[in-house]
């Protein structure tokens, strides 16, 4: 093959020289201008990712070649039948079964538009394997079908279970109805998508309002396609599952969007169980609050009712904050309870403002009722260093008696009943591990056990970043995980926002995306600058709950021999550093780990 023009080869692609010229940056391929030309390789890189043959002599006798199970990877010639041939790849066999074929016409007498799904589907090389009408009360006009994606399509676009299908006949589509869409979905008995569905109605406005109610863990595409372009159905795809970005995440992450710390998880399912109480530490953005939120999550089917508190609402010591975290933990218990049906009488006979003692009492008596049925509770405490604010008050001595009070209340719940625990989280492990809580003995010294949040390791990211960025149509190159890693240090939210840089100079517009390690390295020095702000909040964040470990690292940063000096002695110090990630040691010399090297 010779030398193409990217100008000429543009037209043959059927986009401006300037499209071409930013796909070709994002690929890697640094090219100056229009009359510029390229390579062989780089020619066939560019035809392939926008699914065509790159070979440029077409051979029609050519079958698609996987370079991945079920992902195509060339597909003869550069035409719609040849494209479409593809996509059929790892095809799904015709239903054979006969109550699914009479559920299939009734859906299609039911919705004329269902018929023209169906068609696309098959001629796809994907079939529906399940139709009905939905189940909910009153909303039993609507139907439901489950479709099987081919393998290529799965692969290409990152579905690894079924896909529902939802229908309205409404022609002006409420919002309660997205909402019984959203519940039919989690209450199927099969494996599906948890997280992605179709929805059709008669809705002029239908694309609209899908667009406006959809969440990344909700994502509802507007079943619109044209019957006579057999390939409508894969750009709609494209148009909506390369438009997001699941990488990107500014508040906790859970269910369908939580990925990796499952030794961790299990650990704290264990704990739930077994009436052990913990506390889960680490920098900030590390991901904590998303891993009390997935255990909850986790619990919902086991009978445990979880409180979910967050302790940076409430005043903060010198200021008493006992007496609204009191009053707060009965109502949210109260409401909590009124949601699973369960008894709320102990905690309601209450005031609003019941004191330390009236709560445990109430709540003791409350948990001998619901252990009757199997019934737990468990409380998760975040932000637990807003109790201990180490550059306030002194917290082993200080006149805060009430703090150290209430948790020895929650210790002794713990103790006498069978289906309560609580579990702490925060930067702050002091709370848990000094001897002294605010002039009394500290009630979780030596009882309540200390876990760390990480960073990733390199097979925890790798394993996060494939499967997020398979729910987006982008295969990460080997290169690009090893960049990613390195550059953040794998610490979460350092990962996902380096990650969702990158994603957003991917092209959306073809149907094979990578990224490469140059697009990761390309991206680096701006995304450097952007998430400065990020580290300073760790830093200072660390300095103020941690006085001699904030000494420490600036010692290492200024001078590391006075820091192995120190380490030498302050050896509880080092193991912090460690555990929160801070520091690491090589050749039996502390290291600054990437956070601090990014300040």
């Amino acid at each position: 093959m010779a030398k193409v023009r990217v100008s000429a080869l543009a037209k043959e692609l059927g986009v401006t020289s300037k499209v071409l010229l930013e796909r070709l940056n994002s690929m890697g391929e640094y090219v100056k201008s229009a009359s510029s030309t390229l390579q062989p390789p780089a020619v066939r890189r560019v035809r392939q990712s926008y699914g065509l043959n790159p070979d440029p002599t077409p051979s029609h006798s050519r079958s698609p070649r996987l370079d991945t199970p079920g992902r195509p990877v060339s597909v003869s010639p550069p035409t719609p039948a040849s494209r479409l041939g593809g996509w059929r790849a790892g095809a799904i066999p015709l239903p054979q079964n006969p109550e699914l074929k009479a559920g299939i016409t009734r859906l299609g007498d039911r919705f004329p538009a269902f018929r023209d799904h169906l068609d696309a589907l098959r001629a796809l090389g994907s079939q529906v394997v399940f139709a009905g009408m939905c189940q909910e009360r009153g909303f039993t006009g609507c139907g439901v079908a489950l479709a099987r994606f081919s393998g290529a399509i799965e692969a290409g676009f990152g579905f690894t279970r079924e896909v529902m299908l939802f229908y309205s006949p409404h022609q002006d589509l409420q919002g309660r109805i997205f909402e019984v869409a959203v519940r039919e979905l989690s209450r199927s008995a099969r494996s599906v998508t948890p997280d992605t569905f179709f929805m059709w109605s008669p809705d002029e406005r239908l694309r609209i309002k899908l667009n406006d109610w959809s969440r990344p863990n909700r994502l509802a595409i507007p079943l619109e396609i044209d019957p006579v372009d057999e390939l409508s159905f894969i750009t709609l795809l494209r148009d909506y599952v390369y438009a997001r970005d699941l990488f990107y995440a500014t508040t906790p992450v859970y269910g369908a969007n939580f990925f990796g710390r499952r030794t961790l998880l299990q650990s704290l399912r264990d704990d739930v169980f077994n009436q052990r109480v913990s506390g889960v530490f680490g920098l900030r953005k590390s991901g904590k609050t998303s891993i009390l939120m997935q255990l909850k999550e986790e619990l919902r089917d086991d009978q445990v009712v979880t409180v979910l508190m967050d302790l940076e609402t409430f005043p903060s010591p010198p200021e008493d904050p006992t007496d609204d975290i009191v009053a707060e933990l009965r109502q949210r218990l109260i409401a909590e309870l009124k949601t699973h049906k369960l008894r709320t009488q102990e905690l309601s006979e209450l005031s609003d403002r019941p004191s330390i003692l009236d709560l445990k009492n109430a709540l003791q008596k409350l948990l001998k009722r619901l252990a009757r049925d199997g019934d737990r509770i468990l409380l998760l405490l975040d932000e637990i260093e807003y109790l201990a604010p180490s550059d306030r008050i002194d917290i082993a001595e200080g006149d805060m008696p009430r703090i150290s009070q209430f948790l020895a209340a929650l210790r002794s719940v713990v103790q006498e009943s069978d289906n309560f625990t609580f579990v702490l989280s925060g930067l702050t492990s002091a709370i848990v591990e000094g001897g002294r809580l605010y002039g009394r003995p500290n009630p979780l010294f030596s009882w309540a056990k200390a876990i760390y949040v990480s960073p990733f390791t390199r097979e925890e990211a790798d394993g996060l970043a494939t499967t997020v960025g398979a729910k987006m149509g982008i295969q990460i190159q080997p290169g690009a995980l090893e960049a990613l890693h390195e550059a953040s240090g794998g610490h979460a939210f350092l990962y996902r926002n380096l990650s969702s840089a990158v994603v957003g100079h991917l092209p959306k517009d073809d149907f094979q995306r990578v990224m490469s390690r140059s697009a990761v390295l390309f991206e680096i020095t701006d995304w450097k600058s952007r998430v400065q702000g990020n580290i300073d909040e760790m830093i200072q964040h660390v300095k103020r709950y941690y006085a001699t470990e904030s000494v420490m690292l600036e010692l290492l940063m200024d001078d590391p021999a006075d820091f192995a000096e120190l380490a030498a002695t302050e050896h509880v110090a080092v193991r912090r550093l460690k555990d929160l990630g801070l520091i690491h040691e090589s050749n039996g010399a502390f290291q600054p780990s990437v956070v601090l090297e990014l300040r």
